[in-house]
């Protein structure tokens, strides 16, 4: 009896129930997202990689467990224009290459974390 009242409920309001499957697969998508970026960045061995081509500040940031203003006075951007732009752009606008950038970003992280008590 109470399956074919669920089934009722579900064929008078699928509107509502798809809504409700839709808001569900979004909440799982955003919890998977955060706990994968939690497992992730809490390994050591993602932590200090090379830079790559791809990565945006935020990577940066995260990758090297460093404030976000100090990532962006290293790679020269502006907070409110630049927040997305590719590394690939920043050392094409500064006329290095990557392995330049990934030597500038590890200096100044271990001078940071040396400053930090």
């Amino acid at each position: 009896m109470a399956k074919r009242d669920v089934l009722a409920f579900a064929r008078d309001n699928w509107r509502l129930v798809g809504i409700f499957v839709a808001a569900m697969a979004v909440a799982l998508f955003l919890v998977l997202t955060v706990f994968l970026d939690f497992v992730y960045f809490n390994d050591p061995r993602n932590v200090d990689v090379d830079l790559k081509p791809w990565m945006t500040p935020r990577v940066v940031v995260m990758t090297c467990d460093l404030p976000r203003l100090v990532v962006f006075k290293i790679l020269a951007l502006d907070r409110s224009t630049d927040a997305g732009i590719r590394l690939r752009h920043v050392a094409e606008r500064q006329g290095i290459s990557m392995e330049e950038l990934t030597v500038r970003v590890r200096e100044v992280a271990g001078a940071y974390r040396e400053a930090q008590p």
